[in-house]
């Protein structure tokens, strides 16, 4: 079967293990990255700083030439591959006259989405694409369970739960004697993977007694973060983006320093690294979970999280 993946394709973790377990499995997957299509120039005098604001600008707007070409380049590409199944990622980039199109011409069209369009904290205009566009797709994946009837409502009468998943090539134990068989979640599913952990031991400035990487929500995660730091006994550690607008960061700062965000190989070594590995869930997208549900056990770090019923229905209490 011929795929169509259409995603930025700026992380590591959404459309990309996707089109190498579909490769795996002998599919004939192929790549259409929305990126290219607001690449600016790197350097340059007034004028190339002009450009890359009015750029970046296309991209978080979701209008103007780049957006133009993007939407005229993927039917292009449709045309000439003629794939089975156009699979899109959040596409919050692609028009709803563009996804009709291409589904006039006998594509399946499929999307997933890791967000919560729904949400009322999101600007109008970050979603207005993609709503528009829920009634053209054949399928629509949610990660979250609220947004499935949120999805039929809209129009699209096929829509199900999609779970985030670890990736096994990322997130193993680092210091374990031997293979070990485990299990890997991807979807509603379950795979049976091998992870190869290795041998090394976790570096110094990677361990302690409680960690949590991700990153700031006006959701009270600071209050709990900054009552963990009144307690002087605990080795406590943060790591993460967004952390500097918490009115918690003075004192954040001032106990723990620079707050660096980790990803891939030193997220593991940050999981590895510590005895209890904190999960907090978004109260801006309503999570029931989340993508560290299943990257921490995977580590074989102790995972603490709040409790939803999702999540007892994951794992044995």
């Amino acid at each position: 079967m011929r795929w169509l993946l259409a995603e930025d394709w700026d992380s590591h973790i959404y459309a990309e293990p996707f089109f190498r377990r579909l490769a795996e499995l002998g599919e004939e997957v192929h790549a259409f990255k929305e990126r290219d299509f607001y690449q600016a120039p790197p350097v340059g005098g007034v004028l190339a700083a002009c450009e890359r604001r009015w750029i970046r600008a296309q991209h978080r707007l979701r209008l103007g030439p780049r957006i133009l070409r993007l939407n005229l380049a993927l039917l292009r590409r449709v045309e000439d591959l003629k794939p089975e199944i156009l699979f899109l990622f959040r596409g919050d980039q692609v028009w709803p006259s563009t996804l009709a199109a291409i589904k006039q011409r006998g594509v399946y069209l499929v999307g997933w989405q890791n967000d919560n369009p729904f949400s009322s904290a999101h600007p109008w205009y970050v979603w207005r694409h993609f709503l528009r566009s829920i009634p053209i797709y054949d399928r629509l994946y949610a990660y979250r369970q609220c947004n499935i009837e949120d999805f039929v409502r809209a129009g699209c009468a096929r829509a199900n739960q999609l779970r985030d998943a670890y990736l096994r090539e990322l997130n193993y134990p680092i210091s374990a004697p031997q293979h070990q068989p485990t299990v890997a979640t991807l979807a509603s599913a379950y795979l049976r993977e091998l992870n190869y952990p290795t041998h090394t031991p976790t570096a110094p400035e990677y361990a302690s007694g409680v960690s949590f990487c991700g990153h700031w929500e006006a959701d009270g995660r600071d209050d709990y973060i900054a009552a963990i730091l009144d307690a002087q006994d605990i080795d406590f550690r943060l790591w993460g983006t967004l952390w500097e607008r918490s009115p918690h960061f003075p004192r954040i700062k001032r106990r723990l320093g620079r707050i660096e965000p980790a990803y891939k190989e030193k997220y593991n070594a940050v999981l590895n690294g510590a005895k209890i590995a904190l999960v907090f869930l978004s109260g801006l997208n309503k999570d029931t979970y989340t993508r560290r549900c299943f990257e921490i056990p995977a580590a074989g770090t102790f995972m603490l999280a709040q409790y939803t019923r999702d999540l007892a229905s994951l794992f044995t209490e």
